[in-house]
């Protein structure tokens, strides 16, 4: 009897054991993420998208008759942030409400070994890109593209001589080549302005 009641035991074990591994365990479901500050970024979208579409009205049109004309393209992004922020924003209330309180379970996953996230290199990227945007006109493309280039590869952590000069170098160079030749796109050149008119590169 005492062997028969402890199989009867163990048998049972096995299948709970079983029946718990096809439930999702709330340890393993890391109910980290707040569902307000979520569902706030997504109508931070909406609102960004919106005030894209705002600014856009003050942008002159060309005299040039133009199917997209110079307020296409802020437009289109105004419009895609406003879609895709509702879209984010109703999927949030109800993936949300399938849970009480106010946690839901994260929807990133860990970060790499090595690699973890980092809220200065975000920030410090963001700069490096209004920075870019900022010095474009003074320093010219291809003086602070590379430079611009430089700062996310070291951001990135490499510290590979050629990957630090030799890439941003070249790939600036043969990008603006790319768009000021065949494509005869201006891109501002700075002090290189002279030397590049006197070679017929730039007008």
């Amino acid at each position: 009897m005492p062997e028969i009641t402890q199989t009867a035991k163990g048998s049972t074990n096995e299948v709970t054991s079983r029946e718990d591994e096809g439930k999702p365990s709330l340890e393993k479901l890391e109910i980290t993420m707040d569902k307000r500050v979520d569902l706030a970024v997504a109508l931070g979208i909406v609102f960004v998208g919106a005030f894209v579409l705002i600014t856009a009205r003050n942008i002159r049109v060309g005299s040039i008759p133009d199917p997209i004309g110079s307020r296409g393209l802020a437009n289109i992004t105004g419009s895609l942030l406003i879609i895709f922020g509702i879209a984010l924003a109703v999927l949030r209330l109800i993936s949300g409400s399938a849970l009480p309180g106010n946690l839901v379970p994260n929807d990133g996953q860990l970060d790499e070994e090595g690699y973890p996230a980092s809220t200065l290199r975000y920030f410090a990227t963001a700069l490096s890109a209004l920075l870019w945007v900022w010095l474009m006109k003074p320093l010219g493309f291809i003086i602070v593209t590379p430079l611009f280039m430089l700062a996310l590869i070291l951001l990135m952590g490499t510290r590979s001589k050629i990957k630090l000069i030799a890439f941003p170098t070249l790939f600036s160079l043969v990008l603006w080549y790319a768009f000021s030749q065949p494509l005869h796109v201006i891109l501002p050149l700075g002090p290189l302005t002279r030397i590049a008119r006197s070679l017929g590169l730039t007008p």
